[in-house]
């Protein structure tokens, strides 16, 4: 499996590939074909950065502690007067 910078990176390239499609519809014109093309791509890169997500999210939780968040509780004595 990969690293996770490398799937952070992967995921921050992927979104830029979504953005510079998207601009490029904008400013070109393209047959209709063409458009639904790339949105078709822009969708799986989309998927495809979520499975990244949800895997880089996995190995996080995998190094946090698993005792992190428990509450327990703490008897307090009270001094008589």
């Amino acid at each position: 499996m990969a690293s996770k910078e490398t799937m952070t990176h992967f995921v921050s390239a992927g979104m830029e590939i979504v953005q510079a499609a998207n601009a490029a519809m904008a400013q070109l014109e393209m047959p209709e074909e063409t458009k639904r093309r790339i949105h078709n791509a822009e969708r799986e890169v989309l998927l495809a950065t979520r499975g990244m997500i949800d895997a880089v999210l996995a190995e996080i939780e995998k190094e946090m502690p698993k005792d992190a968040g428990e509450l327990k509780k703490v008897p307090i004595k009270r001094k008589s007067d």
